[in-house]
């Protein structure tokens, strides 16, 4: 919201503040949606369904991050579901609103194309890293992508996820991410203290 600079003035005016407990699901994929949410507090896990209707994880979203902005766009559906990992705030605008807002401000358009343009890249990004990065070095590049949802500011950052959550990220088997984890430590890259994998 910040890269509107004072604009984000006018978009909060228009937002309502929702409040999800942890495993509270913010919405579902294929479900319509005419809302997007700024996550203000917590942090949320990104599923999507696979060919075979198994559900896949891709990614967590901390403080800042812009989630459900594709519905607004096209057939309106949801292309993903999202869990909150823990006690989540965001701050939800409708689409009515957002039109409103996009007549009153061109700077608006601009912030959405450059959203949707980041998000494009970090997709292609990690779809190269499936491709040609061997599977260790794809845990160490998915831990610390972890790492910066979960950073606080105080202290060892600690990532909280399940373990074939992270798995899936990584493109790879649960049993596959034990062996770099472990490798990862013995080259103090870093500390499985601070990996808290949690079982639902």
């Amino acid at each position: 919201m910040d890269l509107l600079g004072p604009a984000a003035v006018t978009w909060r005016k228009q937002m309502t503040r929702r409040r999800f407990g942890r495993d509270e699901v913010l919405f579902r994929e294929g479900d319509f949606g005419d809302t997007l949410h700024v996550i203000e507090r917590g942090r949320v896990l990104i599923q999507v369904s696979t060919v075979r209707g198994d559900k896949t994880s891709l990614s967590v979203r901390g403080p800042g991050d812009v989630l459900g902005e594709l519905a607004m766009f096209g057939d309106g559906r949801r292309t993903a579901t999202v869990i909150a990992l823990e006690r989540t705030e965001t701050l939800m605008l409708t689409h009515a609103s957002l039109d409103q807002l996009r007549l009153e401000d061109p700077r608006v358009d601009r912030f959405l194309a450059e959203l949707l343009s980041d998000k494009l890249a970090e997709v292609t990004d990690q779809m190269m890293e499936m491709l040609f990065v061997r599977v260790e070095k794809r845990v160490l590049r998915v831990l610390a992508r972890l790492a910066d949802a979960f950073e606080s500011g105080t202290g060892p950052t600690t990532v909280m996820i399940r373990q074939e959550d992270l798995a899936a990220m990584v493109g790879t088997r649960r049993q596959t991410v034990s062996k770099p984890l472990k490798d990862a430590e013995v080259a103090g890259a870093i500390s499985l203290a601070c990996i808290k994998f949690y079982i639902e």
